[in-house]
């Protein structure tokens, strides 16, 4: 049985980032739906206590839904007490089918990092899980102290 890593452990590299979605998604089988997941990292690499699902996640990017990741990562800021800045954006996309990226993973990735990233200028990751593998899609842009 393998053991969860708890939220005050901290992360701080992509690899460390890839095995605790891994760790925080582990099913035992394939999932039935898209989703996308969101918790947040402080500079000191531990999680906010928060895992936010997206259900219902369609093919294609839906800017509504990646326009309101701004409003919902203003909320957990103001419930954390930092500057927007102070708290990275993990997100992981979660679908049925095989680990390789397709056509709608890399659409989702590019408008993930145009609108988050440029747009919002939020930091932010996206990784991609198929209910066994784990990979990442868009890495943070730095890791502090690194």
């Amino acid at each position: 049985m393998e053991t969860r890593l708890h939220p005050d452990v901290p992360v701080t590299s992509d690899a460390e980032l890839t095995a605790r979605w891994q760790g925080l998604l582990a099913l035992d089988g394939p999932p039935s739906q898209r989703r996308l997941f969101l918790a947040w990292l402080r500079n000191d690499g531990t999680m906010v206590h928060l895992l936010i699902p997206v259900e219902e996640l369609p093919a294609e990017p839906d800017r509504a839904v990646i326009g309101a990741l701004a409003d919902l990562h203003s909320v957990v800021v103001d419930t954390e007490d930092v500057d927007p800045l102070d708290l990275h954006l993990a997100m992981c996309l979660e679908r049925p089918g095989p680990t390789q990226p397709t056509p709608d993973d890399a659409a989702w990735c590019t408008a993930l990092e145009s609108i988050v990233r440029g747009r919002d200028g939020l930091d932010c990751s996206l990784h991609l899980h198929d209910g066994k593998t784990t990979v990442p899609l868009l890495p943070r842009r730095a890791w502090p102290g690194a």
